[in-house]
């Protein structure tokens, strides 16, 4: 995820709390969090990976 799309998540995560949000707002904040889950199962799928290879140790509990 780019800064600025982390920025605008961040932002409109926040305007949410203070208020209800507009359907653009909706939408754009659906979008931004696609992507960041995204990001998510990638690093979640690298981490395996890596752990498959033996570059990294398993993360324990």
């Amino acid at each position: 995820m780019e800064s600025s799309q982390d920025q605008r998540l961040s932002q409109l995560l926040q305007i949410q709390q203070e208020r209800a949000i507009t359907t653009t707002e909706q939408s754009e904040l659906e979008m931004l969090m696609e992507i960041y889950q995204a990001g998510l199962m990638r690093k979640a799928q690298a981490l395996n990976e890596s752990v498959k290879r033996g570059l990294r140790q398993p993360l324990s509990l």
